[in-house]
């Protein structure tokens, strides 16, 4: 080998050893430290979480072996952005009870900090997407620039600033993959399709490029943007109209793997496994991680409880009048269940189409059982009362076993029964679905 092809390769060598041994030193003092909150720091390129230890509010971490990223800083239950490098220190101050106001920075990147905590960056409500789409498209495209301005405004140094590029990208547009959906919700209709020019922008904006997918802001984006574009296949099974486009469309296995997760263990989380077996069979060939797929699997076994067939977990709770009542006293009928709160909208909306429902098979083999999950007896008594609700009401509360282990985690939720008390629908379709009288008459005909 040639003397200086081996000095070269020396000097190089020697150069790694120095930039992976560079470790980026963090100091964090808190004044008025809440009792019981923690310090973390989350990478949000690969999920790497780092808990910072306080003592008497002070503290320190030395972390090298990473590319300059965004990091994610929480303190009890509130976060925020910092950008940190292996190489630069940084000092972090702040009053444990106004975290989530103010924070100062110092050291190497306090500037880059400070941009990310001080900026007040141009945001757009979700009911921005009731405007028509020309009218949609400016506004987005004005937040976009908005932020733009205020980035270059900053001067900040090259290598923040083209990931800042990127990430502002996303935030901005984050409402446009939601604009079909928001719109047809704000202004009540039941059809709506965007034109050609709001797909070529959706696209221009939806790469499917790994070297992205350490923002936040684009893993959520392409993850709208693909059920955007599956919602324009127009109607039909859903799930399987998802797995084509993934399959046609999205072919690098991270992207791949992170939009696979994220509409599959949503689906099963909420809906749970009945008639889910393709989607099971998809998530496990797509998701290779094994915390994901962990997680996935263990909420499967979970659903497995609850599925067509099994013998529904029981309640006994107070009716309106004080009387107990439990799900052995409904033996013999079906039972349609909803889990509401007076407090929650879309249970509020659900109302008219229940009581429709009430009226449309009075007299027949179905009871028609509502539970409160209200914190506040009170409200509900109210409101039952002054609503002339029919069916039979029921006071749960907020911490029921029942919605553990059907893993109610939004509401309203609706669950059917068989005479038996067996699971027919864990996951029912609601009043306002046309679904929902087509299987009631299927089962009344048994």
């Amino acid at each position: 080998m040639n003397k200086n092809v081996r000095k070269w390769a020396g000097a190089a060598c020697l150069f790694a050893v120095a930039v992976s041994a560079q470790a980026g030193k963090y100091t964090f003092k808190v004044t008025n430290p809440v009792e019981g909150a923690k310090l973390t720091l989350t990478w949000n390129a690969d999920g790497t979480e780092k808990t910072v230890t306080l003592t008497n509010g002070e503290g320190m971490i030395e972390v090298n072996g990473f590319n300059p990223q965004y990091v994610q800083m929480k303190y009890g239950r509130s976060s925020r952005t910092l950008f940190l490098e292996p190489d630069k220190d940084l000092q972090v101050s702040f009053d444990g009870e106004t975290f989530y106001k103010n924070v100062d920075f110092a050291g190497d990147n306090a500037a880059v900090n400070r941009y990310l905590n001080t900026t007040q960056f141009a945001k757009m409500s979700f009911t921005a997407a009731k405007r028509a789409e020309d009218a949609f498209l400016h506004s987005v495209d004005s937040v976009y620039q908005a932020n733009m301005d205020a980035l270059n405004k900053a001067q900040l140094p090259e290598n923040f600033t083209r990931q800042e590029q990127e990430r502002l990208k996303y935030a901005s547009y984050a409402l446009l993959p939601l604009y079909q959906n928001y719109y047809k919700y704000l202004n009540n209709v039941a059809d709506f399709t965007p034109s050609d020019t709001y797909y070529a922008k959706l696209q221009e904006l939806s790469p499917i490029d790994a070297s992205l997918m350490s923002y936040p802001e684009y893993r959520e984006f392409i993850t709208n943007a693909v059920y955007a574009n599956v919602l324009r296949m127009g109607n039909g099974d859903m799930d399987q109209q998802f797995m084509d486009y993934l399959t046609a469309h999205v072919k690098e296995p991270k992207v791949l793997e992170h939009v696979t997760d994220a509409y599959i263990y949503d689906k099963v989380s909420r809906s749970g496994v009945d008639g889910a077996e393709a989607l099971i069979d998809f998530y496990h060939k797509n998701v290779k991680d094994p915390a994901l797929t962990k997680r996935f699997d263990e909420t499967c076994t979970q659903w497995e409880a609850v599925k067509a067939g099994k013998p529904s977990p029981t309640f006994t709770c107070p009716d309106i009048n004080g009387k107990s009542v439990s799900l052995a006293d409904l033996k013999g009928k079906y039972v349609y269940i909803d889990v509401w709160a007076t407090w929650c909208g879309p249970c509020r909306g659900e109302l008219p189409h229940l009581k429709k429902l009430e009226e449309v098979y009075a007299g027949k083999d179905i009871a028609f059982v509502s539970l409160s999950c209200d914190s506040n007896k009170a409200a509900w008594e109210k409101m039952v009362k002054d609503g002339d609700m029919k069916g039979i009401q029921l006071f749960m509360g907020p911490k029921d076993d029942f919605m553990d282990k059907f893993m109610i985690t939004g509401i309203p939720r609706f669950i059917l029964l068989d005479r038996e008390g067996k699971i027919v629908k864990a996951d029912a379709p609601r009043p306002s679905e046309p679904s929902i009288s087509k299987l009631f008459d299927e089962l009344l005909a048994k």
